[in-house]
Protein backbone atom coordinates (compact mmCIF):
# COMPACT_ATOMS: atom_id res chain seq x y z
CA UNK A 1 0.00 0.00 0.00
CA UNK A 2 1.18 3.37 -0.83
CA UNK A 3 -0.13 7.06 -0.94
CA UNK A 4 -0.80 9.84 1.47
CA UNK A 5 -2.47 8.82 5.09
CA UNK A 6 -1.92 4.79 4.97
CA UNK A 7 1.16 5.31 6.92
CA UNK A 8 3.41 7.24 9.42
CA UNK A 9 6.40 6.54 9.99
CA UNK A 10 8.57 7.92 13.21
CA UNK A 11 12.05 7.57 14.08
CA UNK A 12 12.67 5.38 17.20
CA UNK A 13 14.49 7.09 19.03
CA UNK A 14 12.76 10.30 18.30
CA UNK A 15 9.08 8.52 19.39
CA UNK A 16 7.95 9.30 22.97
CA UNK A 17 5.99 6.06 23.27
CA UNK A 18 8.98 4.32 22.37
CA UNK A 19 11.32 2.86 25.48
CA UNK A 20 15.36 2.10 24.72
CA UNK A 21 14.54 2.13 20.64
CA UNK A 22 11.57 -0.75 21.45
CA UNK A 23 7.93 -0.56 20.74
CA UNK A 24 5.76 -0.74 24.47
CA UNK A 25 3.26 -2.72 22.53
CA UNK A 26 3.49 -5.19 19.86
CA UNK A 27 0.79 -7.21 19.25
CA UNK A 28 -3.01 -6.51 19.72
CA UNK A 29 -5.85 -9.03 20.24
CA UNK A 30 -9.51 -7.28 19.27
CA UNK A 31 -12.63 -9.30 20.01
CA UNK A 32 -15.27 -7.91 17.42
CA UNK A 33 -18.07 -9.36 18.69
CA UNK A 34 -19.60 -12.45 20.77
CA UNK A 35 -21.77 -13.22 17.96
CA UNK A 36 -21.11 -16.41 15.33
CA UNK A 37 -23.85 -18.17 12.95
CA UNK A 38 -22.05 -21.61 13.90
CA UNK A 39 -23.40 -22.90 17.53
CA UNK A 40 -19.90 -25.17 18.07
CA UNK A 41 -19.99 -27.75 20.91
CA UNK A 42 -16.59 -26.63 22.59
CA UNK A 43 -17.14 -23.24 21.66
CA UNK A 44 -18.05 -20.24 24.56
CA UNK A 45 -17.77 -17.07 22.14
CA UNK A 46 -20.98 -18.28 20.28
CA UNK A 47 -23.85 -15.33 21.15
CA UNK A 48 -26.81 -16.21 18.48
CA UNK A 49 -25.89 -13.94 15.31
CA UNK A 50 -29.01 -12.24 15.68
CA UNK A 51 -28.13 -11.41 19.41
CA UNK A 52 -29.32 -7.95 19.90
CA UNK A 53 -27.63 -7.87 23.41
CA UNK A 54 -24.54 -9.37 22.36
CA UNK A 55 -24.24 -6.69 19.34
CA UNK A 56 -25.04 -3.48 21.51
CA UNK A 57 -22.07 -4.58 23.76
CA UNK A 58 -19.92 -4.50 20.83
CA UNK A 59 -17.75 -1.52 20.49
CA UNK A 60 -18.35 0.78 17.58
CA UNK A 61 -16.26 1.65 14.08
CA UNK A 62 -15.18 4.49 15.59
CA UNK A 63 -14.06 3.28 18.77
CA UNK A 64 -12.19 0.11 17.07
CA UNK A 65 -10.48 2.90 14.81
CA UNK A 66 -9.20 5.14 18.21
CA UNK A 67 -8.04 1.31 19.68
CA UNK A 68 -5.82 0.62 16.08
CA UNK A 69 -4.30 3.99 16.70
CA UNK A 70 -2.81 3.97 20.18
CA UNK A 71 -1.86 0.49 19.46
CA UNK A 72 0.04 1.88 16.03
CA UNK A 73 1.17 4.58 18.43
CA UNK A 74 2.58 2.40 20.64
CA UNK A 75 4.74 0.36 18.27
CA UNK A 76 2.09 -2.42 17.33
CA UNK A 77 3.10 -4.68 14.30
CA UNK A 78 0.25 -6.81 14.20
CA UNK A 79 -3.62 -7.05 15.38
CA UNK A 80 -5.57 -10.34 15.85
CA UNK A 81 -8.95 -9.92 14.61
CA UNK A 82 -10.93 -12.48 16.23
CA UNK A 83 -14.78 -13.15 17.86
CA UNK A 84 -17.39 -14.85 17.60
CA UNK A 85 -17.17 -14.37 13.80
CA UNK A 86 -15.39 -10.99 13.37
CA UNK A 87 -16.99 -11.20 9.71
CA UNK A 88 -20.69 -10.87 10.85
CA UNK A 89 -20.23 -7.44 11.67
CA UNK A 90 -21.18 -4.64 9.15
CA UNK A 91 -18.29 -2.62 9.16
CA UNK A 92 -15.58 -5.26 9.23
CA UNK A 93 -13.92 -4.02 5.81
CA UNK A 94 -14.07 -1.06 6.70
CA UNK A 95 -12.07 -1.70 10.08
CA UNK A 96 -10.13 -3.81 8.44
CA UNK A 97 -9.03 -1.34 5.32
CA UNK A 98 -8.30 1.23 8.84
CA UNK A 99 -5.70 -1.34 10.28
CA UNK A 100 -3.65 -1.59 6.69
CA UNK A 101 -3.60 1.48 6.19
CA UNK A 102 -2.18 2.45 9.63
CA UNK A 103 0.63 -0.20 8.58
CA UNK A 104 -0.61 -3.02 10.99
CA UNK A 105 -0.36 -6.67 10.03
CA UNK A 106 -3.77 -8.40 10.11
CA UNK A 107 -4.55 -11.77 11.60
CA UNK A 108 -7.98 -12.77 10.88
CA UNK A 109 -9.59 -15.93 12.52
CA UNK A 110 -12.53 -16.67 11.18
CA UNK A 111 -14.83 -19.62 9.88
CA UNK A 112 -15.02 -18.43 6.25
CA UNK A 113 -19.13 -19.43 6.24
CA UNK A 114 -19.83 -15.32 5.24
CA UNK A 115 -16.98 -14.94 3.01
CA UNK A 116 -17.78 -13.22 -0.38
CA UNK A 117 -16.08 -13.18 -3.67
CA UNK A 118 -15.64 -9.25 -2.69
CA UNK A 119 -14.20 -9.61 0.42
CA UNK A 120 -12.01 -12.42 -1.13
CA UNK A 121 -11.20 -9.64 -3.74
CA UNK A 122 -10.08 -7.18 -0.80
CA UNK A 123 -7.88 -9.89 0.83
CA UNK A 124 -6.09 -10.19 -2.60
CA UNK A 125 -5.63 -6.73 -3.14
CA UNK A 126 -5.09 -5.22 0.25
CA UNK A 127 -2.97 -8.37 1.83
CA UNK A 128 -3.15 -8.80 5.22
CA UNK A 129 0.35 -9.71 5.51
CA UNK A 130 -0.68 -12.88 7.80
CA UNK A 131 -2.24 -16.29 6.84
CA UNK A 132 -5.75 -16.34 7.83
CA UNK A 133 -6.69 -19.04 10.09
CA UNK A 134 -9.70 -20.81 9.15
CA UNK A 135 -11.35 -22.61 11.85
CA UNK A 136 -12.41 -26.07 10.21
CA UNK A 137 -14.23 -29.07 12.33
CA UNK A 138 -13.96 -31.82 9.45
CA UNK A 139 -13.38 -33.05 5.90
CA UNK A 140 -17.52 -33.73 5.35
CA UNK A 141 -20.62 -32.22 6.37
CA UNK A 142 -21.57 -35.21 9.05
CA UNK A 143 -18.17 -34.67 11.04
CA UNK A 144 -17.93 -30.62 10.58
CA UNK A 145 -22.00 -30.16 11.43
CA UNK A 146 -22.01 -32.59 14.54
CA UNK A 147 -19.73 -29.57 16.12
CA UNK A 148 -21.39 -26.53 14.38
CA UNK A 149 -25.13 -27.84 14.57
CA UNK A 150 -25.73 -25.85 11.77
CA UNK A 151 -26.83 -27.48 9.01
CA UNK A 152 -25.39 -25.88 5.31
CA UNK A 153 -22.14 -24.62 7.64
CA UNK A 154 -20.24 -27.08 6.20
CA UNK A 155 -20.94 -26.16 2.22
CA UNK A 156 -20.59 -22.24 3.48
CA UNK A 157 -17.15 -23.01 4.83
CA UNK A 158 -16.04 -25.04 1.62
CA UNK A 159 -17.23 -21.91 -0.43
CA UNK A 160 -15.73 -19.36 1.46
CA UNK A 161 -12.11 -21.71 1.51
CA UNK A 162 -12.32 -21.98 -1.93
CA UNK A 163 -12.71 -17.83 -2.53
CA UNK A 164 -9.77 -17.82 -0.23
CA UNK A 165 -8.04 -20.37 -2.87
CA UNK A 166 -9.46 -18.70 -6.18
CA UNK A 167 -7.73 -15.55 -5.19
CA UNK A 168 -4.90 -16.83 -3.62
CA UNK A 169 -5.55 -15.70 -0.21
CA UNK A 170 -2.96 -17.28 1.85
CA UNK A 171 -4.76 -19.39 4.81
CA UNK A 172 -3.95 -21.95 7.47
CA UNK A 173 -6.45 -24.38 8.49
CA UNK A 174 -6.99 -25.28 12.40
CA UNK A 175 -9.13 -27.37 14.16
CA UNK A 176 -10.21 -29.30 17.38
CA UNK A 177 -8.92 -32.26 18.71
CA UNK A 178 -12.81 -33.56 19.10
CA UNK A 179 -14.41 -36.82 19.83
CA UNK A 180 -15.82 -36.74 16.71
CA UNK A 181 -12.44 -36.21 14.62
CA UNK A 182 -10.47 -38.55 16.55
CA UNK A 183 -11.01 -40.98 13.79
CA UNK A 184 -10.74 -39.70 10.72
CA UNK A 185 -7.63 -37.37 11.85
CA UNK A 186 -5.69 -38.89 9.18
CA UNK A 187 -7.62 -38.10 6.68
CA UNK A 188 -8.53 -34.53 8.23
CA UNK A 189 -5.53 -33.67 7.93
CA UNK A 190 -4.38 -35.01 4.03
CA UNK A 191 -7.80 -33.57 3.26
CA UNK A 192 -6.56 -30.05 4.66
CA UNK A 193 -3.17 -30.12 3.71
CA UNK A 194 -4.29 -30.54 0.06
CA UNK A 195 -6.73 -28.02 0.14
CA UNK A 196 -4.45 -25.56 2.18
CA UNK A 197 -0.98 -25.70 0.75
CA UNK A 198 0.01 -26.27 3.96
CA UNK A 199 2.02 -29.55 5.37
CA UNK A 200 0.57 -28.87 9.16
CA UNK A 201 -2.76 -28.43 10.38
CA UNK A 202 -2.92 -26.20 13.70
CA UNK A 203 -5.05 -28.49 16.55
CA UNK A 204 -6.40 -26.89 19.82
CA UNK A 205 -6.80 -29.14 22.65
CA UNK A 206 -10.27 -29.44 24.55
Amino acid sequence: MSGPGHARRVRSDRAALWEEGRPLLTWLDLELTERCDNDCVHCSINRPADDREAQGRESGTERIKDLLEEAAGLGCLTVRFTGGEPLLRDDFEEIYVFARRLGLRVLLFTNATLLTPRLAGLLARVPPLEKVEVSVYGPDAAAYEACTRRAGSYAAARRGLGLLVEHRVPFLIKSARLPGLATARDRFEAWASELSGQSTTAWAMF
